[in-house]
């Protein structure tokens, strides 16, 4: 019975022994408070059609545009982003190193003329500067776990008033 107790009071303290030694240190431990965060990938700019342009054409006919108009174009989402929208611009803005918005107006006086080409009917269309990113949200639960909420296609107008002309082909 004494060898027994002896044994098992050794075993005991080899447990207790490699338990000690293997667990890490308190301060090691990461600190996972919870919460949302938001990455940006695919980034860049693109050319995107306002509302402004002229009527189609034939191929060949030179379209002369003048008028005074209003121009607006408005930032798209592929998935509904609700109240994330800020969040999701100040990402992008950071990423490509200029403003975006979830609108862009400008009134001005605009006279461009261009020669239809091809084989299509085409039209003048006033286009803006735009910039595009994929932007992924992701939860973070306090015991450090995490889950992809969404990943959602932004392309935003710029801040800036950057146009141009061009045929916009049917």
């Amino acid at each position: 019975m004494r060898k027994t107790a002896a044994a098992f009071a050794s075993a005991a303290m080899a447990t207790t022994a490699v338990v000690a030694l293997g667990a890490a240190p308190a301060s090691a431990h990461p600190i996972c408070n919870g919460g949302y965060f938001y990455s940006v990938s695919g980034s860049g700019t693109t050319w995107e059609p306002t509302n402004v342009s002229s009527d189609w054409a034939d191929p060949g006919v030179t379209i002369t545009y003048n008028k005074t108009s209003t121009s607006t174009w408005t930032a798209t989402f592929s998935v509904s982003v609700g109240a994330d929208a800020g969040v999701i611009f100040a990402k992008v803005d950071t990423t490509i190193g200029a403003s975006v918005a979830k609108s862009w107006t400008e009134s001005n006086s605009w006279s461009y003329s261009a020669t239809v080409k091809g084989n299509t009917m085409g039209r003048l269309m006033l286009f803006h500067e735009a910039a595009y990113a994929n932007v992924t949200k992701t939860v973070q639960y306090t015991n450090c776990a995490t889950a992809k909420v969404y990943t959602t296609r932004v392309v935003a107008p710029l801040s800036s008033n950057v146009n141009k002309w061009g045929i916009q082909y049917n």
